[in-house]
């Protein structure tokens, strides 16, 4: 079941749901980050990742798998867990500030 299956027409677009759980990862990691917990802040962030490829459906989400998809692939080849963390805010930050709302 994805968060989206039972879309109806008063329904948030898809991305705007995508960018509130970003939005929230962020607010988690990030502080984690800045106390010296970077596995923690990279933890949090992949979760929500895989999360949301395993959720999201519909049209506009293929850019957002695609970018989460592709971060979550380069960090696992990363051994630094400082970069591992930052490989996924910044495609966090690419789709925060992306402006399509499908």
């Amino acid at each position: 079941m994805g968060l989206f299956d039972d879309l109806d027409d008063d329904a948030p677009p898809p991305m705007n749901v995508v960018r509130s759980y970003l939005a929230l990862a962020i607010q988690i990691g990030a502080p984690a980050y800045n106390q010296g917990d970077q596995r923690g802040c990279y933890e949090v962030y992949a979760c929500v990742a895989r999360y949301l490829l395993k959720t999201i459906r519909g049209d506009g989400a293929g850019a957002a798998t695609q970018v989460l998809a592709e971060a979550l692939e380069r960090a696992a080849l990363e051994v630094d867990v400082n970069e591992q963390a930052w490989i996924m805010r910044r495609a966090f930050d690419k789709l925060l500030n992306t402006t399509e709302d499908n």
